[in-house]
């Protein structure tokens, strides 16, 4: 199971992808764990022990400082259009395309 944390600017963006997010998962068998959080909530504990760190974008800028301190962990900014409409679906998709893709190293 790959935890897979959402990370809004409060918390409140994050945690309505969560429970669809949960369902699709669960009915597409992905081996996917969702939690939510907002940016005040985010510590480098709880960074550690994810497998991806999804940002919403208006918490985006946060994503570089996070990537700093935790090179391990990798991370991405929710597509607009996934956002916008709240496509858990989507974001399911996005995660699991996301920690499929190899990293590229400069």
């Amino acid at each position: 199971m790959k935890n897979v944390l959402l990370v809004s600017g409060r918390g409140i963006t994050s945690r309505l992808f969560l429970g669809e997010a949960k369902r699709v998962a669960e009915t597409r068998h992905a081996n996917l764990k969702f939690t939510a959080v907002g940016l005040a909530d985010l510590t480098p504990e709880l960074l550690s022990q994810q497998a991806l760190v999804l940002y919403t974008p208006q918490a985006a800028y946060q994503a570089a400082t996070d990537l700093d301190q935790q090179g391990a962990v990798q991370t991405a900014v929710i597509p607009n259009d996934i956002y916008g409409w709240l496509n858990s679906e989507a974001l399911v998709k996005f995660a699991m395309h996301q920690l499929a893709a190899t990293p590229v190293v400069a």
